[in-house]
């Protein structure tokens, strides 16, 4: 078994924190393994774009290899989609991409941040 097909069997789910709902997206632990990322994060589209999901983006991408061409990917894909969304909170990325979703936050119309702990980030979407 290759290593990111642990990644790849995680699914994204709704869930309840503190009164309020949040879309947690797993896109973490499928390392270098970029088009199974995207392909991952394109079927979970699905779900996001739902009205009845959340507004309130958890992106957990910790153990993937993300660079700007995914980070455009997944930013751009929020943006177009038919529904408003109100926050979306990127958790794992280095310093280099961090710096990417600040710059690229001004261009959004939804609030947009980078935590690196999961619990922080949970209570950054609710508050």
């Amino acid at each position: 078994m290759e290593k990111y097909e642990l990644g790849l069997k995680k699914k994204s789910f709704s869930l309840f924190y503190n009164g309020g709902e949040i879309w947690c997206e797993h896109l973490d632990s499928i390392y270098d393994a970029k088009e199974l990322l995207k392909q991952k994060f394109k079927q979970d589209l699905i779900q996001i774009s739902r009205p009845s999901t959340s507004s309130f983006i958890a992106v957990v991408l910790d153990d993937s290899d993300v660079d700007k061409e995914m980070l455009e990917l997944i930013v751009d894909s929020f943006v177009l989609l038919k529904r408003p969304l109100r926050k979306v909170v990127f958790i794992g990325l280095d310093l280099k991409m961090k710096s990417y979703i600040k710059k690229k936050k001004t261009d959004v119309s939804f609030m947009m941040t980078c935590i690196d702990d999961l619990e922080k980030a949970k209570e950054w979407l609710i508050s």
